[in-house]
């Protein structure tokens, strides 16, 4: 294996996942997790959100667990009642564990990649994968020039760049593929400005089956683990 070869594992196995708030992220975190368990892989998933008390992939621990996924999140525990910012330095395991792959649940904007900057050496060293979730129904990334902000903003707290887009344009339940389609066609401007690949294609199974067959981007289907049946 040449060592262009050995880079690119390396930037598949680490994936870090940013976008705005609300556009989707800890939902497509755990539906990746899940469907790259059920294929087999040993799975690592942290949570690193400090910002937003609601919809953490930490929740879902018992069921993550269940599925034989690693849960890392709060050095206090997986307890959504427990709010200090206090991130487990385990993560850094995981990720120069190169038998495992690892998805980082990064909180939305530049406020919740802050939490990021603790383990930029580390993801640097493993070689990773930073993809940015865009959502077209959410108001502040719903035009090329909010999608493009965000973004901006993420890689300069960061200091990492932003490798792969997810196309994640849903509404909940009710999502159909029209709805992906529109937000994959506001992938495709940011992909154009920026050059940046369509990694990742996230929607209901409903609204995935429906989607013409040549489109960029893997799919992954949305569980809907984050919400209750009735929201």
């Amino acid at each position: 294996m040449s060592c262009e070869e050995r880079k690119k594992q390396k930037i598949m196995r680490v994936k870090i996942v940013t976008g705005h708030y609300g556009t989707g992220k800890t939902e497509f975190s755990v539906s990746l997790a899940m469907k790259m368990a059920a294929e087999g892989k040993k799975v690592a998933l942290a949570d690193l959100d400090i910002v937003n008390v609601y919809f953490r992939s930490r929740e879902r621990a018992d069921l993550l667990e269940q599925a034989g996924i690693h849960v890392i999140s709060s050095s206090l525990g997986h307890q959504s009642t427990l709010d200090l910012p206090a991130i487990s330095a385990e993560i850094r395991g995981p990720i120069h564990d190169t038998t495992t792959e690892v998805i980082l649940d990064v909180g939305g904007d530049m406020a919740g990649t802050n939490a990021l900057v603790n383990f930029k050496k580390d993801v640097e060293e493993s070689g990773y994968e930073l993809l940015y979730v865009i959502n077209s129904h959410r108001p502040e990334t719903s035009t090329l020039e909010g999608a493009l902000k965000h973004l901006d903003g993420i890689e300069m707290v960061s200091g990492l760049k932003v490798s792969g887009l997810v196309v994640n344009s849903h509404f909940l339940r009710d999502t159909t593929a029209q709805d992906i389609l529109e937000g994959y066609a506001l992938a495709q401007r940011v992909k154009e400005e920026r050059g940046i690949p369509i990694r990742y294609i996230s929607g209901i199974p409903s609204a995935l089956a429906d989607l013409p067959k040549d489109l960029e981007g893997e799919q992954v289907e949305v569980g809907m683990y984050m919400r209750e049946d009735w929201m």
